[in-house]
């Protein structure tokens, strides 16, 4: 009687062995089919918290980098259109420098363009009216009135870094901001059309004068090769921050893999250990079951 207790002792330490030894084969199995080392937070829990912190680190990353594309795409449209205003500029100046050789119908051409690139849109906003961007920035008026405001739009492209995406149009096209439209504006490239097609015309304002146009157009040109020269600092710094947080996040991936990935030496290894165990303990439980039963007839 005390060898069939004895025996059942056994079966049952046994039983528990062969069920952990086929925990082990499954889990192996699933990690070498998967190629993950960890398959539920119990397995590894430190490696399981870091994964986990490396996985939001990364997908803040992934945002922040598509916050500075979002970013970009507002910047290289103002600055195409800072861009085209220069073109328009440095056309004036030439005319100016012709004298009598323009005519009406080039000026009207010219001040209608820089209309319109001042009233560019992106996205379906407005990128020169401020934080107004549903409101066209410039009226087409006589003289043109500025309509946005001096806001900046601004976008997170890091957790303490905030970048803006606009210039506000009156900086642009008007000089400065707050700056009033009008006669004593000097920077005012629209008032700057006005006065020199009436120089053309014979009948300019008192203190207008081909000379007085010509510094105006230098002022105004100065302050748009300044202002291009400002959105294409930023646009260089959202690039050089988006290949910082790509090859920040290549270097996190890479060490969520290895904190992630299956050791396939190893699991092979423990796979290949873990058969062996199960066929010796199934041989055993045969053994203890067949003496039982002899024990049990005798």
């Amino acid at each position: 009687m005390s060898l069939r207790t004895s025996s059942t002792n056994q079966n049952r330490l046994a039983l528990l062995d062969l069920q952990r030894t086929q925990e082990r084969l499954a889990q192996n199995t699933t990690r070498i089919s998967s190629g993950n080392r960890i398959t539920s937070l119990g397995d590894d829990p430190t490696a399981s918290a870091s994964i986990l912190d490396l996985s939001n680190s990364i997908g803040a990353n992934t945002k922040f980098s598509q916050q500075a594309d979002a970013s970009l795409a507002f910047l290289q449209s103002s600055e195409d259109a800072v861009s085209a205003a220069i073109n328009d500029t440095m056309r004036l100046m030439e005319l100016s420098a012709n004298g009598s050789s323009a005519s009406d119908a080039e000026l009207d051409a010219i001040r209608s363009n820089l209309i319109s690139l001042a009233n560019t849109q992106s996205q379906g906003k407005y990128l020169f009216s401020g934080t107004n961007t549903q409101t066209p920035p410039f009226s087409n008026t006589e003289p043109v009135t500025y309509l946005g405001n001096q806001g900046a739009i601004n976008l997170n492209v890091t957790a303490g870094t905030m970048v803006a995406t606009n210039v506000p149009g009156d900086t642009v096209f008007l000089g400065s901001p707050g700056a009033a439209p009008g006669p004593t504006n000097h920077t005012d490239i629209f008032q700057a059309i006005t006065n020199l097609k009436s120089v053309f015309d014979g009948n300019p304002a008192a203190g207008v004068t081909i000379q007085s146009v010509s510094a105006d157009l230098n002022a105004i040109l100065a302050n748009l090769n300044k202002v291009q020269a400002d959105l294409g600092g930023r646009q260089a710094g959202l690039n050089d921050l988006k290949n910082t947080l790509s090859a920040t996040n290549l270097t996190l991936t890479g060490v969520q893999t290895n904190l992630q990935a299956t050791d396939y030496p190893a699991a092979y290894t423990q796979y290949t250990a873990d058969q062996t165990i199960q066929s010796a303990t199934l041989s055993t439980m045969a053994k203890n079951n067949q003496s039982n039963l002899f024990n049990y007839l005798t």
